[in-house]
């Protein structure tokens, strides 16, 4: 399928999680300078589109539309995620939360997740089995 630059300045801005506002003002922009280049009413500046080649959006699709939004590094990050490692997580938080019915919130649960992920990671790297007591240690941590 065929988007206008706007359209895909927009979808990047959105899958790497920036309001206009903040995409605005990481460009040097106010809000609606960039609303503008997303209706297609400006043609954006070079500068201002760094920001998102720089979060991560390929270059190439950016400009032409053409590949992968994503960059060959966040691509290889994505599809090194070791679903196995991730299920160990959750179901260790699940246990935890059950047992101890801690007060965190979406964004803490998913920090937890994002922490102990890379923690065990980094683990298994070294040719370790994941140790889920360090897991364990983090949502103590967490519950202070």
């Amino acid at each position: 399928m065929t988007t206008s630059l706007s359209e895909r300045i927009r979808q990047a801005r959105k899958h790497i999680g920036l309001s206009a506002s903040e995409a605005a003002n990481l460009a040097g922009l106010t809000r609606k300078s960039w609303e503008r280049y997303e209706l297609d009413k400006n043609e954006p500046k070079a500068s201002s589109l760094t920001i998102l080649i720089d979060k991560g959006i390929d270059a190439t699709w950016l400009l032409t539309g053409e590949g992968s939004m994503l960059g060959a590094e966040e691509q290889d990050q994505m599809q090194a995620i070791d679903p196995e490692l991730l299920r160990m997580i959750i179901e260790e938080i699940e246990a935890y939360r059950k047992q101890h019915n801690p007060t965190w919130n979406i964004a803490q649960t998913a920090r937890i997740i994002a922490l102990g992920y890379t923690m065990l990671a980094a683990e298994r790297q070294h040719d370790v089995e994941p140790n889920l007591g360090n897991l364990q240690i983090l949502m103590q941590a967490a519950n202070l």
